[in-house]
């Protein structure tokens, strides 16, 4: 990487006429991209990421681009439209435009890329090329085999997300909607991405609950529900996400209790089910989860006493069962947690005296 450039992109690079791979990422670059770069039909990388590049893309930017294999322009003043033409870089593996401002429909011609694996469009002003969500971006996904990873979220897109979302290739392991103005039901087909490690529906309109077919992503590692209007009880399809190592579900409307169940996730280290109306005192099962790290069970109607089991989470850095209506004492062994950095108990109906040892 070449470090503190500045000024525009000299012309003059369009006339390495053999240049396989030209990164000028991280740099102060300003202006737009030399026309002749996308005469470079040598070309198999392209990286102009984090830089303070504008202007629009050509209409027909992959005339010349045939062997273009990677493209990041990620984090720069990139405006317009993305090009339909797209998908005439049939060669593409990775494309990365994030945080700009292209606006306007997605192409659903980027499904004809076949050996797309890595698709990062979030923080933009995109929209779905159709009206129909059966017939939109995420259907026309499903023709890219090799897709492992999709991230369009902070992008107007509106809508819901169509059936089939589960049609995606197995191959999918990151889906990041988070942010796109989606309501409607969480399609029961998401349960068919099995290879999925990280999930965000988060800051979207949802109705209804979590479908029980999320079971079937037995290698999730992260799941991001936060302020999606769910309500319902905590499904117990959670309960066999035996790699779920984060689960945030906070800021939504969610009743009932927290299943006993939840002792099956053994890999859990942060938990967050705050601002809910979970209705239960806790399950004894959940100190059996050494790993945790995290706890913020705060803002609900949780009751009853807290247990001694508590002090049992060793790796505990975080506690937070704030405004809620837990009674009895502060169990004297809170003091075993001696890696809790935050502790809030506020606004419960504890009583008896703080522990001398805390």
């Amino acid at each position: 990487m070449i470090a503190n450039l500045t000024g525009p992109i000299p012309n003059e690079i369009g006339n390495l006429l053999k240049l396989e791979s030209l990164g000028l990422g991280e740099n102060s670059l300003s202006g737009s991209i030399p026309v002749g770069i996308f005469n470079m039909s040598t070309l198999r990388e392209l990286d102009l990421a984090d830089n303070q590049l504008s202007g629009v893309l050509p209409s027909n930017m992959c005339h010349g681009l045939h062997n273009l294999e990677y493209i990041d322009l990620g984090g720069n003043n990139f405006s317009g439209a993305i090009p339909a033409s797209i998908s005439n870089c049939s060669k593409l593996i990775e494309i990365i435009l994030y945080d700009n401002k292209f606006s306007g429909p997605i192409p659903n011609s980027i499904g004809n890329l076949r050996r797309l694996e890595f698709l990062d469009l979030s923080g933009n002003n995109l929209t779905s090329e159709s009206s129909s969500p059966e017939s939109g971006l995420f259907t026309s996904l499903t023709g890219c085999i090799s897709l492992r990873y999709i991230r369009v979220g902070d992008n107007p897109l509106n809508g819901v997300l169509p059936r089939s979302i589960g049609n995606l290739s197995i191959s999918v392991e990151w889906l990041d909607v988070g942010n796109c103005g989606l309501g409607g039901n969480i399609p029961d087909g998401i349960g068919n991405l099995s290879n999925l490690v990280f999930l965000s529906l988060s800051d979207n309109s949802w109705t209804g609950s979590v479908p029980n077919t999320i079971w079937g992503l037995q290698k999730l590692q992260n799941l991001d529900l936060i302020n999606i209007s769910l309500t319902g009880p905590l499904p117990r399809g959670l309960c066999g996400l035996q790699s779920l190592e984060e689960l945030c579900l906070t800021q939504n409307q969610i009743s009932g209790s927290i299943p006993g169940c939840f002792n099956n996730l053994t890999s859990l280290g942060y938990l967050d089910i705050a601002f809910n109306r979970l209705t239960s005192t806790l399950p004894m099962g959940l100190w059996d989860l050494k790993g945790l790290q995290e706890v913020n069970l705060s803002s609900n109607l949780l009751r009853g006493p807290l247990a001694p089991e508590m002090g049992e989470l060793k790796n505990l850095t975080r506690l937070d069962l704030s405004n809620n209506q837990f009674s009895g004492k502060i169990p004297s062994s809170i003091w075993s947690l001696e890696n809790l950095d935050h502790l809030s108990l506020a606004n419960n109906s504890l009583q008896g005296s703080i522990p001398d040892n805390l």
